[in-house]
């Protein structure tokens, strides 16, 4: 690696990684890092299982040690538009352009909920890149690493859109657009700010609105498509998995190659949604004293048709509420999923474990303390962009 590459003051994470812009090519062999011990001391949500002895020995995992440093892009001001918008007279009226949702069946009430900012959108596209937030738990918006939006985006929203909604350039779409990996000017690039996909919602209306996303992409795909790239956190994240089932099930997407990022991605094992069911794999760097886990799910069995597939899930496993059970998936090796995960490399899927708190990996540069932020960012957002890195 030229020194060039490095910076002249390496912080503590740039010391076990390396620094990359998108002037620097990106075939390069990874250094092994240090493995970072990753403790901490947090309160836990769940109540302990018979696996859950707080005796138990952490696992050090030295994966994020080799996750590279990306540069900031520039923050954008879009309008996120509502896919079924009120009229003057208070009715609702499918979106130019987002016709797909409404005609996969879902209400009005709940599709007018959903805000899509079409960043870049233009007539040739190479690339389709989509990004989304997770769900929105309250009357207020919610701030986003994914998409760069602030917990206020929704501020100027009226019956029909959202204007200057602020992309924040620390983001996992920002860093992505300026690095230049898809084509500028040739890739189409959206940010679902609000996908209103509610962790409590029944499973046929969930399916609908899958299936509205699914069909919305696939009219984006042109003749020249030749990658798509979908990236979300918690119930985005499952959202995201989801939508990638159903593009590789769809034999006319075949020639396309499906990248998948999900930070803690959460799906209601209570309805097999994912295929999660009730067996919690820990996750083997927990901070101590907590209980943080994932549902299992058998993903080989979910992906049946993996060519041109690559998926990543950066999972913690906290409980996104207390005493809820909701909580991020984890796909596991073998018959029956482990008591403890481990990290796992498949080639067309990987997973990784850290100690963060669900919050702090849906927006690791503002939620972690200043003092953790870079280490955050260096194992979740940027562990993404490595990834991907590595792959393009």
């Amino acid at each position: 690696m030229p020194p060039a590459a490095l910076r002249a003051a390496p912080s503590r994470i740039q010391e076990q990684s390396m620094v990359h812009t998108s002037g620097i090519p990106r075939r390069i062999s990874l250094w092994a890092g240090v493995a970072l011990a990753l403790v901490g001391t947090l309160t836990g949500c769940a109540p302990p299982g018979p696996e859950d002895l707080p005796g138990e020995p952490q696992v050090t995992l030295d994966s994020q040690s080799q996750a590279l440093a990306y540069p900031n892009g520039s923050s954008r001001t879009v309008v996120s538009r509502r896919v079924v918008y009120k009229d003057a007279s208070g009715g609702y009226q499918a979106a130019p352009g987002f016709e797909q949702f409404r005609a996969a069946g879902a209400s009005d009430s709940t599709l007018h909920a959903i805000r899509i900012a079409q960043v870049e959108a233009p007539s040739v596209r190479e690339a389709i890149v989509f990004m989304t937030a997770g769900q929105k738990i309250s009357s207020s918006g919610h701030s986003s690493g994914v998409t760069g939006q602030s917990s206020n985006w929704d501020a100027s929203c009226d019956g029909v859109s959202c204007a200057n909604v602020v992309l924040d350039g620390r983001s996992l779409a920002m860093k992505l657009n300026a690095l230049g990996w898809f084509p500028a000017g040739r890739t189409h690039l959206s940010v679902v700010n609000d996908n209103n996909f509610d962790h409590l919602f029944d499973s046929d209306t969930k399916q609908r609105i899958v299936n509205g996303f699914v069909h919305w992409l696939q009219a984006q795909v042109r003749p020249e498509t030749r990658s798509i790239y979908l990236a979300g956190s918690s119930r985005g994240g499952c959202l995201v998995m989801r939508i990638a089932q159903a593009l590789r099930a769809n034999t006319a997407l075949d020639g396309i190659t499906v990248y998948v990022s999900s930070l803690d991605g959460v799906c209601r094992n209570s309805q097999g949604e994912l295929g999660t069911f009730d067996t919690k794999v820990n996750n083997p760097v927990r901070p101590w004293g907590t209980f943080y886990g994932a549902w299992a799910t058998n993903l080989s069995s979910q992906f049946p048709r993996r060519e041109r597939l690559h998926l990543y899930q950066v999972v913690g496993g906290q409980e996104v509420a207390p005493a809820t059970g909701i909580r991020a998936f984890s796909g596991y090796a073998g018959a029956t999923p482990p008591s403890t995960g481990t990290d796992l490399d498949w080639g067309w899927y990987k997973q990784t474990w850290v100690k963060w708190q669900h919050k702090e990996i849906g927006n690791p540069y503002t939620d972690p303390s200043t003092s953790e932020q870079p280490l955050a960012i260096s194992e979740t957002i940027d562990a993404q962009l490595t990834w991907l890195d590595g792959l393009l």
